[in-house]
């Protein structure tokens, strides 16, 4: 599933930004070869004026002049008086023949405004720019003008042979294009691998959704199977009733509890537990919470020990009831890994912007590598106790019930040996 959908992603990635960095090339390649144009009919026309200038003002051209000009600048360069051509071979040849490119040049150049009616002494027409292709893959730009004098009429035509640069045009395209390509396989392959890490975290999820769902059903099957078994003695053994009723509400207890907490996650995951919020004295929390586990210690004989600081300390905005509820997940779980005769301390005070209440005890700890996987959910330090009743759960909903406070849960090694947990929840909010 997370595979195809990965390639949909990927797919959806690469077509998107692939178009927005052709529409980025083409954009770019396009102002370029504007810019390249521009330059060149710039210049061109400059030499044309020159040309034009010199046409206009002298009634005779030195081949010298002419070669010159044609070499430097790639140009032919043609004049003709009253329809005749003057005699100029040309300084160098072009890919196409001279005459061929002339002719078709000329006739061009009567299509962009050059052949009309005569022209009157000291007139002139002048054509815009055109382009002409010769019969080799070579290209033409060109412009011709004609004037009018006593003795009749001169036209000036000249033409530069642009193929450099279109071709310099048409690489610079394929540089463009190879470019975008290149860019989209990279952007397929940084796309295929960002959607993948993307996936990482939703693949977790799943992963431990199943583990969740997997070890849900495993503890409820137990009272379940406890509750079946019993059922089955109160028909074939009546004398038994009163203890198989008993183990009937102990069991139901039992998976009530562990319904309960579980929808305590539920209701955080999905971001819908609502908390009844007042303002309330954090040492009146602690103190109800060990005058209710200070006779459970005292049976089991572990010694309960209880700091209150001497200072008043500020009130929190919590939900009592919650906070109870964490405190005694920490007291249950201290009692179940202390011993005989090893003492439990409780303790409020103050830490930056949080009211710190702590749970410690002097069992035998647990190791650093293990302290964040006991808020994992059905997590179990000794899996070979099996304690019933201890699910593996408390531990995760007093953390998401703290967080629910914007406040948190951590674990710390106590001085000595032994584990103790601090609920920091913030105060002046």
């Amino acid at each position: 599933m997370f595979r195809k959908l990965q390639k949909k992603l990927t797919f959806f990635y690469s077509i998107t930004c692939g178009i927005i960095l052709a529409g980025i090339l083409l954009v770019c390649f396009f102002y370029m070869k504007g810019a390249v144009e521009s330059r060149n009919q710039a210049l061109f026309s400059s030499l044309f004026l020159n040309l034009s200038n010199q046409f206009q003002s002298l009634s005779f051209f030195s081949d010298q002049w002419l070669a010159q000009m044609e070499t430097n600048n790639r140009l032919i360069i043609h004049i003709e008086e009253n329809g005749d051509p003057i005699f100029f071979p040309g300084a160098w040849d072009p890919a196409t023949d001279r005459e061929t490119l002339i002719q078709n040049a000329l006739e061009q150049a009567s299509l962009e405004g050059l052949s009309g009616p005569s022209l009157s002494p000291g007139s002139a027409r002048q054509t815009s720019l055109f382009y002409i292709t010769g019969n080799s893959g070579d290209y033409y730009c060109g412009m011709a003008l004609q004037t009018a004098t006593e003795t009749g009429e001169k036209t000036l035509l000249v033409l530069q042979d642009i193929t450099q640069a279109e071709r310099q045009t048409f690489f610079q395209g394929l540089f463009f294009a190879g470019a975008g390509i290149l860019g989209f396989l990279l952007l397929g392959f940084v796309s295929w691998k960002f959607v993948g890490k993307t996936l990482v975290p939703l693949k977790e999820n799943k992963e431990k959704q199943a583990e969740f769902i997997a070890a849900a059903s495993h503890e409820l099957r137990s009272p379940l199977a406890v509750i079946q078994a019993s059922a089955s003695a109160i028909k074939t053994s009546p004398e038994d009733i009163p203890a198989m009723v008993e183990n009937i509400e102990k069991e139901c207890s039992r998976m009530s509890n562990l319904i309960r907490d579980l929808l305590i996650l539920a209701s955080a995951d999905s971001k819908k537990w609502n908390l009844t919020l007042d303002l309330c004295d954090g040492d009146t929390i602690l103190l109800d919470v060990y005058e209710i586990y200070q006779p459970l210690c005292r049976q089991n004989q572990i010694p309960l020990n209880l700091k209150l600081p001497d200072l008043e300390l500020p009130k929190i905005r919590c939900d009592k009831n919650r906070i109870i509820q964490i405190l005694s997940v920490l007291m249950d779980n201290a009692m179940s890994y202390t011993g005989q005769g090893k003492s439990i301390d409780l303790e409020i005070f103050l830490e930056k912007k949080y009211l710190c209440f702590s749970v410690a005890d002097h069992g035998k700890g647990i190791p650093d590598p293990e302290k964040e996987a006991v808020f994992d959910r059905f997590y179990q330090q000794d899996r070979s106790r099996n304690q019933k009743g201890h699910f593996g759960l408390g531990l995760p909903v007093g953390k998401e019930l703290a967080k629910l406070h914007k406040g948190d849960l951590i674990l710390k090694d106590t001085p000595g040996g032994g584990c103790t947990f601090l609920l920091k929840i913030p105060y002046g909010e």
